[in-house]
């Protein structure tokens, strides 16, 4: 049998186990046991005698260069790394633009740092700033808070927590009182505005008044002084 025929055989898992004669099969597997000859037709792929021979070694009776490709195999293995693959060259320019980018991003991280460093002091200074501002504000509201509290205590007259329903309508009463008060200020505002525009109105007037009998004042008194002339 020609090796183009043994390859076709074992390369080709369809072929039915009758097709493949019994010395075929020995010459593809030498001289393994039974237990270790393989059973099935697909076994007998090259990939898979090449796994045999890297099993069993020397005992498989194989010749190594059954691992080796053959001239079709190797001319399309360089064909497809060819059209595939990247080359050596490619690999090697692709590695130092990957490098080139990667030292110039540590090194512009490297900057920013630096950079942050200066801004550190003016920072803490900042922190700190608004770390008492804040503080400030907690303690104001707490402060707002105990004084509500208290002249909520004051508005009823006993002491009184803040989680008994009672503060609340205490506390909704005293706000709708407040805002009473500050309509009844405003209204009040609103009526001395009001009266200080009639002061103004009447002032106005009176001042029209005067300045329109002072004419008729000296008329008369020219008028007077002209007949009294005659009879001297």
């Amino acid at each position: 049998m020609s090796s183009r025929f043994l390859r076709q055989i074992l390369n080709n898992p369809r072929l039915p186990s009758r097709d493949i004669p019994k010395y075929v099969r020995d010459r593809a597997t030498g001289t393994l046991t039974v237990e270790q000859k393989p059973t099935l037709v697909w076994l007998y792929k090259k990939n898979i005698i090449r796994k045999r021979f890297a099993t069993f070694g020397k005992s498989s009776g194989l010749k190594p260069g059954i691992c080796w490709p053959s001239k079709e195999e190797l001319q399309y293995m360089k064909q497809f790394d060819a059209k595939f693959e990247k080359s050596i060259e490619s690999m090697r320019e692709n590695l130092l633009q990957t490098q080139k980018a990667e030292q110039e991003k540590r090194i512009k991280r490297e900057k920013q740092i630096v950079a942050n460093l200066k801004k550190l002091p003016k920072m803490k200074e900042e922190f700190w700033k608004n770390y008492h501002n804040l503080f400030e504000k907690i303690e104001e509201e707490k402060s707002n808070k105990e004084k509500l509290i208290q002249e909520v205590r004051e508005y009823l007259g006993y002491d009184i927590e803040p989680n008994d329903p009672r503060f609340e309508e205490a506390l909704v009463k005293k706000d709708e009182e407040a805002k009473a008060a500050i309509r009844a200020a405003r209204k009040l505002e609103k009526q001395k505005q009001h009266m200080e525009m009639l002061q103004a109105l009447v002032s106005e007037a009176l001042e029209k008044e005067k300045s329109t009998t002072k004419p008729t004042e000296e008329t008369n008194n020219e008028s007077s002084n002209s007949d009294s002339k005659p009879s001297q």
